[in-house]
């Protein structure tokens, strides 16, 4: 991916630093600008003293990471709430993707969701989630997982498709537990589309039979050594949102493998 301004939010964590120094080999493969963003929070008496306070906190974290060096970056930091933030911050025009690292959410965490799945809910731009100790380094094979149903052959597969043809990796098409008999003539078409979409790329039509989507879409791309799955999160009604967990939201808060959210 090249000529992006990729916007990466740190909370100063040592995940956040770690996944920054995994990432950074891959943001400099191309002429991108990256901004690290920070909300920070109010603690002290003294905003003076919050100030300072957050400014050296963000020289320390940039201090672990010495390979920003020879990568154009800035830092940006302001009182706030992370995800209104990460929102104000990528709804502005020059920001063309969100980096976000997450260690997923267990228990009553699990419940009210972390604060990546509250970020892609909303987000307008392409998001990738970084598992804990996952890494872009080399991406040999993506998934697009596609039901066929709903099919977006326009700006939402661009970043996909920039990122196959410049890291050189093939791209499969997954289904998972639908049999091409059960296809509708309408998602037919929506496969034909996608077909020619994907014509100046190598890239195969799979499918994959699980007892829950989103585990087989993991355990598809833990068998095929895929590096990167690629998702085009729906919109689901009120009613629906209280009593399914939707696909993207799992994936996020499960996977192992590294996320591509096509918005």
């Amino acid at each position: 991916m090249k000529n992006l301004q990729i916007i990466y939010p740190t909370d100063f964590s040592e995940l956040s630093i770690d996944t920054l120094n995994a990432l950074i080999p891959f943001l400099k493969q191309g002429n991108n600008r990256l901004v690290l963003l920070h909300a920070a929070q109010r603690k002290r008496k003294s905003l003076a003293a919050d100030k300072v306070a957050t400014q050296e906190a963000f020289d320390h974290f940039v201090s672990a990471c010495p390979g920003l060096t020879g990568l154009q970056y800035e830092c940006r930091w302001d009182f706030a709430i992370s995800k209104e933030l990460i929102l104000q911050e990528s709804d502005k025009v020059e920001c063309d993707l969100v980096i976000m690292a997450t260690k997923g959410a267990k228990g009553l965490d699990r419940l009210w969701g972390s604060k990546t799945e509250a970020v892609v809910r909303d987000a307008i731009v392409p998001i990738i989630v970084l598992p804990k100790g996952a890494a872009l380094t080399e991406v040999n094979r993506i998934v697009l997982a596609v039901d066929y149903e709903e099919l977006s052959c326009d700006h939402r597969l661009s970043p996909l498709l920039q990122l196959a043809d410049h890291m050189k990796t093939e791209i499969d098409v997954l289904t998972v537990n639908r049999k091409e008999e059960q296809l509708s003539r309408k998602e037919k078409m929506h496969r034909k589309q996608l077909k020619y979409r994907l014509q100046d790329f190598p890239h195969r039509f799979s499918y994959h039979f699980e007892n829950e989507v989103g585990e087989g879409l993991i355990k598809y791309a833990k068998a095929h050594r895929a590096s990167l799955i690629a998702i085009m999160p729906r919109d689901y009604h009120f009613l629906e949102s209280i009593f399914h967990e939707s696909l993207s939201r799992k994936m996020i808060l499960d996977s192992p493998v590294p996320l591509l959210i096509l918005k």
